[in-house]
């Protein structure tokens, strides 16, 4: 395997590492433009690897030579190579989604764009991967910036490791301190596998679930020495099957693949394996990679990753619709461009400023503090525009106000009598059709309607992912005598303030049992956050069944949404899941049964579109036609629950007609997403739940 002939002389430059670079931007932008390559997000990873090696290559030459002081300038140098573009991209970013961007997530940017000047948008990122509110929402401009946020953490960390143990080791440093990178390659990959299986998004993000992969280059770099001596052959032969192999994941892979887990060492060990056998004398595979087109893409690769995802997310919102297959294929290459221009005009040139050392560790302060400035000033000054006329200032809204007669929210947050409630909240939605101005006293004002959640989601009543119990969650009139199960997804737990109103105000007890993304019908669903089975579902869905049976409540209201489990459940399967757990319900002594079908959903961001819509509310209505993602499956639920015999409310007419559904009905906000209702809505709408407590149905 090793021949034994004279070690090839290093090489100060490899243009096969050059060329990987290119076929790893390559993967990432042609995946996120959505143009193919559905694992394309591999790129990544081999950025990782590459990274891994030339920073330990370089950290223990320097470290070797000048030992302590060669971290300042090892410090300096990532500043001079890593800050001025990215920190450009940045500002222009945060500025023009200021502009284009929708109004209401212009803070978010501005705070991601926060994070990013202190290497923390992984963090951040993962946070908020794992909050079911946030599941869903518009990709940020910024997004991309966590991978840097990861090798800047690991910049930080690594010199401080290298330096200690090659100085303390002394002649014994080199192997020691190969012991010491194989240990958090074993310890950071069983984290990746271990993590992926429980939170996704924490493995995706996180410093310590993707050490490895900067481990594995740094352990190229430590025994590069050895692998120089690689047979030509042999080390040809690996270099082909690397490429193929990081090839293979972007061609094999998508977002269903739990990644990075075990997954992530088909382009890990690709990428390693072209890098290793690149170590000594030139091999075939090395034509290819060196290549002038690639040897160009490889050069600005950094540029293009900083600026092609930008302009993927802003450019719809300048052109106001979803762009097709080639618009985003121009988008790519208009990135290309600005590539281009930014390494000509900006990397190359601030290479060659020649500053001090500390000048250069001061200017990276400077650069993040710009950053900061940057996302206070966008924060102050917020939105650029959110509408014309009267009712544009948001400003007016208030947040506590009651709404115009007729039915107006009244002080108890319920319609005010009348003959019907029900024909009450059709009149007043049929009304709410025709509204333009959005009235100055709305509630909640768009700005605040992600944070109009239920109680139950921010005191542990709504079980999270991995929960699979939660407390006794009563609301209510704890005192009363006659108890009302609440059971379901976060579709259920939507009619928790509705039901919480109507228990104080009829005296029912009221106990909300819901999961989220947790389908009360008895199905195993797929997880998108967990990128898995969702098997803590199926736990609480059992065990709640057997505790509201050990409850004996007088009632069970249940309801769940129709769009969680995947496309390929037929209708009839999904309301014969449905059916199983009432009858699983029967089984443990529950004799009245409520089933609130699902919502009409507008499918996009509600509030969002209001917030730019003040003058015209009619733009965000939707038509009642595309209420319902699978209406096959909601078609289905009706004659499956008459035949379960159990009491059934249509929700549809209190946000429909038969062929419009608005955004705002009285001085209520409707939603508070793409897919949930606001709690002043939920509450207004409370009477129309009255008769699954009053009557006496099965």
């Amino acid at each position: 395997m090793i021949a034994a002939r004279r070690r090839a002389p290093d090489r100060a430059f490899r243009p096969d590492i050059e060329g990987l670079r290119a076929i790893a931007v390559l993967a990432v932008v042609v995946y996120h433009a959505g143009l193919g390559l559905p694992g394309g997000y591999v790129g990544v990873d081999v950025f990782l690897v590459i990274s891994g090696f030339l920073i330990t290559k370089q950290l223990a030459r320097m470290v070797s030579t000048k030992g302590l002081r060669s971290l300042p300038t090892f410090y300096a140098h990532r500043v001079r190579r890593l800050l001025p573009a990215a920190v450009l991209v940045v500002v222009v970013t945060t500025i023009a989604f200021r502009f284009w961007g929708p109004p209401l997530k212009v803070r978010d940017v501005a705070m991601d764009a926060l994070f990013t000047a202190f290497s923390g948008l992984n963090y951040r990122l993962a946070a908020v991967g794992t909050d079911y509110q946030h599941m869903g929402a518009a990709a940020s401009p910024l997004q991309h910036f966590w991978s840097l946020a990861v090798e800047e953490q690991f910049y930080v960390v690594w010199p401080l490791v290298v330096a200690a143990v090659l100085l303390l080791g002394r002649r014994a440093g080199r192997p020691l301190l190969v012991g010491v990178v194989v240990l958090v390659i074993a310890f950071s990959s069983w984290q990746s596998a271990v993590l992926t299986q429980v939170s996704a998004p924490w493995a995706y993000f996180s410093m310590h679930t993707r050490a490895w992969e900067l481990g594995v280059g740094a352990l190229l770099a430590l025994t590069a020495p050895t692998l120089a001596r690689l047979n030509r052959r042999l080390a040809g032969l690996l270099a082909v099957a690397g490429l193929a192999a990081v090839v293979a994941g972007a061609l094999l892979y998508s977002d269903a693949t739990p990644f990075p887990g075990t997954a992530a060492w088909l382009p890990v060990g690709g990428a390693a394996a072209v890098i290793a056998a690149g170590c000594g004398p030139r091999v075939l595979a090395e034509r290819l990679l060196a290549e002038p087109l690639m040897q160009c893409l490889g050069r600005i690769s950094y540029s293009w990753y900083l600026w092609h995802w930008p302009m993927l997310v802003i450019t719809p919102y300048a052109v106001g619709r979803t762009l097709s297959g080639w618009e985003r294929g121009a988008v790519v290459w208009l990135s290309l461009v600005a590539a281009l221009a930014s390494y000509v005009w900006v990397e190359q040139p601030v290479r060659l400023v020649s500053w001090p050392t500390w000048g250069w560790i001061g200017s990276g302060g400077l650069l993040s503090a710009a950053v900061v400035a940057c996302s206070l000033i966008v924060v102050a000054l917020g939105p650029a525009t959110v509408g014309t006329g009267a009712a544009a200032q948001l400003g007016s809204v208030a947040a506590g106000a009651t709404g115009p007669a007729p039915g107006s929210v009244g002080a108890s947050g319920v319609p005010a009598a009348a003959p019907s409630a029900a024909q009450l909240i059709a009149q007043t939605v049929a009304a709410a059709v025709d509204i333009r101005a959005v009235p100055s006293n709305l509630t909640p004002r768009p700005e605040a309607a992600a944070d109009s959640l239920p109680a139950t989601s921010t005191n542990g009543c709504h079980a999270a992912f991995t929960a699979t119990t939660q407390g006794a969650c009563v609301y209510g009139d704890p005192a009363a005598t006659r108890t009302a199960v609440l059971f379901g997804d976060s579709h259920a737990e939507q009619w928790q303030p509705a039901l919480d109103l109507l228990g104080q105000q009829l005296h029912w007890r009221i106990v909300s049992w819901t999961k989220s993304a947790c389908p009360a019908g008895r199905l195993t669903v797929f997880n998108s956050a967990l990128n898995r089975d969702y098997t803590e579902c199926d736990t609480w869905r059992a065990a709640t069944v057997q505790r509201i049976g050990a409850l004996r409540p007088t009632l069970v209201i249940m309801s769940q949404s129709e769009n969680v489990a995947a496309s390929s459940v037929r209708p009839e399967a999904f309301s014969s899941a449905a059916v199983q757990t009432i009858d699983a319900l029967r089984a443990v002594g529950v004799q009245r049964i409520a089933y609130v079908q699902d919502i009409p959903t507008p499918g996009n961001d509600l509030p969002g579109c209001v917030a730019t819509h003040l003058d015209d509310a009619r733009a965000c209505g939707y038509d009642r036609s595309a209420a319902y993602l699978y209406p096959e499956r909601h078609a289905a639920m009706a004659p499956a629950l008459a035949a379960a015999k159990v009491t059934v409310l249509d929700p549809a007419p209190w946000f429909c007609t038969d062929t419009r559904c608005p955004a705002i009905v009285g001085n209520v906000l409707v939603y508070r997403n793409s897919s949930h209702m606001t709690v002043p809505f939920s509450r207004w709408l409370a009477p129309a739940l009255a008769p699954a407590l009053t009557t006496t149905g099965a």
